[in-house]
């Protein structure tokens, strides 16, 4: 059928730069957090126009299946990385990005640091002898960041009202 994902997109009549980013995003995304269908999906909501999709449209546009749009769009959604809207007298899902989902991401990554300070601190009856380092090390670095972190948020705060006036 299709040699791969980058002929596919090409004919869904996307443009070069526009294969080649969803293609970015999606490898990006599959070596971080998640797969690359997830990814891509997120790559497309990033720069498609209008700023919906419905799941068809992604499958189509991305030449996915259905059940994994539906799997992806629901581990984005449990993310908090996209969102579905609803119109009246339509009976179809949409989903996009929400608003300022990058900035608000870093929340997620605030409660993960007090999640890691958590298991550091459990670790305390159960520290090895050989190489404690395993656990101490995460303790200082989910104290570090933690300490960090309203600093830069405030920083990132500032940057962004500069941009939007």
């Amino acid at each position: 059928m299709f040699r791969n994902f980058h002929d596919i997109l090409k004919l869904m009549k996307l443009s070069e730069p526009q294969v080649q980013f969803v293609e970015r995003v999606g490898r990006f995304w599959e070596g971080v957090a998640m797969g690359r269908s997830a990814g891509r999906i997120l790559g497309w909501l990033m720069i498609c126009e209008p700023v919906h999709q419905s799941a068809a449209d992604l499958v189509s546009t991305l030449g996915m299946s259905t059940g994994s749009v539906s799997t992806q769009i629901r581990q984005l959604q449990r993310m908090g990385l996209v969102e579905r809207l609803t119109f009246p007298g339509d009976r179809a899902s949409y989903y996009q990005l929400p608003e300022s989902v990058w900035s608000k991401s870093m929340n997620t990554e605030f409660e993960r640091l007090a999640d890691m300070r958590a298991l550091a601190a459990s670790a305390v009856e159960v520290l090895p002898t050989e190489r404690p380092e395993r656990v101490s090390e995460l303790a200082l670095v989910a104290e570090f960041f933690a300490e960090e972190w309203q600093g830069l948020t405030e920083r990132l705060a500032e940057r962004l009202a500069k941009v939007e006036a």
